[in-house]
């Protein structure tokens, strides 16, 4: 906040007064004609922490939750609203009213939240978010509204076939794969709950329902074998890289002691067609089996002879946190830096030198050659900035001036 809005302490209490008064009519000033958004925030946050008894600024925050340009703004004070004004007049009526009349998702989403929140007590709140999880024509009202029934008031929300219809008649993915973790979590034992997510792993067209319906079963029914063989079957056979990423982190987390799930990962390390599921596949083995026989060299061979940037780079990264003290990754980091066509993966190979290898004395020499004789400006960049940050000698100090 700008200093002139700040009270100055003072002795006299006339005085203390009329700084009060300024301060106080500065900040409403400031809550709505300032043109930064982010100091229009928090001038009504300050308001509302300060004058909570003021009915003025009620008023004030009412309308800003409504008029204000910028969305945060709006999203703000209807929190404070709930939280500070929960009992006044009007604040109900204007958060229900947000929830499905704001032009953005955001506030509309805070709004549901609120009610959720803070009139769960209300058997009306319940019931208008059970309307709202079926028929409001905003999908993002209707994912917030089955998230917080099933946050706020768990298997009480709703009967196991509001939410099973909620699975199968739900027209959005999204909320679909919501509907999907709220009957796993409440209704897991009922006779039909395991089938009807089983057929949403294989066979729901979107994406994110086969996700969610297969993290459920790894969750909620570990122990059943034939339930592996299916997310193995997933982490090949699905179309989507994500549901495969998915299925290979729920085997890796939940299965890590069967030896075959590790060869399992291995196998999608080398051969998932996709980028994201390999790098995937890098940080399982790393993380998981660091001191399993081979899952260094494989490491070491997706950091160079991968196809994708991204794998190569996730690769390295793990090489530098799982097996720092290994000097072959210590080499491999100076020849990415080097040799790695993408700039991506050498300004990630300096940055990591820098962190782990500070005090080996070939690392400053080979980042100040890179700061100044490497072809893409962004690595040199990124040298510099490790060179300014890690270095605070006299002599790195001069060679910076000189690239100055």
């Amino acid at each position: 906040m700008p200093e002139s809005v700040i009270s100055h302490p003072s002795e006299d209490p006339d005085e203390k007064e009329t700084i009060s008064v300024r301060s106080l009519e500065l900040l409403k000033d400031r809550a709505i004609k300032d043109n930064n958004y982010a100091v229009r925030s928090e001038a009504l946050l300050t308001l509302a922490k300060n004058y909570s008894g003021n009915n003025d600024i009620f008023e004030l925050i009412k309308e800003r939750a409504v008029r204000d340009s910028h969305y945060s703004v709006r999203k703000n004070a209807l929190q404070e609203l709930a939280r500070l004004w929960k009992g006044s007049p009007g604040t109900l009526f204007l958060i229900r009213e947000r929830a499905t009349e704001d032009i953005n998702y955001e506030v509309r989403r805070a709004a549901v939240k609120a009610l959720a929140e803070n009139w769960k007590y209300m058997p009306e709140i319940l019931e208008l978010l059970r309307d709202w999880a079926e028929h409001a024509e905003d999908k993002f009202v209707r994912s917030t509204a089955l998230q917080e029934l099933s946050r706020c008031w768990g298997k009480s929300c709703c009967s196991l076939d509001f939410i099973t219809g909620r699975v199968v008649e739900e027209k959005d993915g999204f909320v679909r794969a919501i509907a999907i973790q709220s009957v796993a979590k409440y209704w897991s034992k009922e006779p039909g709950v395991l089938q009807l997510v089983k057929d949403k792993a294989l066979n729901d067209e979107h994406y994110s329902v086969r996700s969610a319906a297969l993290q459920e079963l790894a969750e909620k029914w570990p122990s059943r074998e034939d339930l592996i063989s299916l997310i193995k079957e997933r982490a090949v056979k699905d179309v989507h890289y994500s549901v495969r990423g998915v299925a290979i982190q729920e085997l890796a987390n939940g299965w890590r002691n069967d030896s075959d799930i590790m060869e399992f990962i291995r196998d999608r390390c080398i051969h998932d067609e996709d980028n994201m599921v390999r790098g995937t596949a890098v940080s399982m083995l790393a993380s998981l089996w660091p001191e399993e026989p081979g899952t260094f060299e494989l490491v070491l061979e997706k950091a160079v002879f991968d196809e994708h940037y991204s794998v190569r780079k996730n690769a390295m990264e793990e090489l530098a946190n799982a097996w720092h003290e290994k000097p072959e990754t210590l080499r491999l980091i100076r020849d990415r830096l080097l040799n790695d066509i993408d700039n991506f993966v050498r300004i990630t190979a300096v940055q990591e030198l820098a962190k782990i290898w500070p005090a080996d004395p070939g690392t400053l020499p080979l980042i100040k050659e890179i700061a100044l004789k490497d072809k893409d400006e962004f690595v040199r960049d990124a040298a510099v900035r490790e060179l300014i940050d890690g270095w605070q000698d006299e002599a790195v100090k001069e060679f910076l001036k000189k690239l100055a």
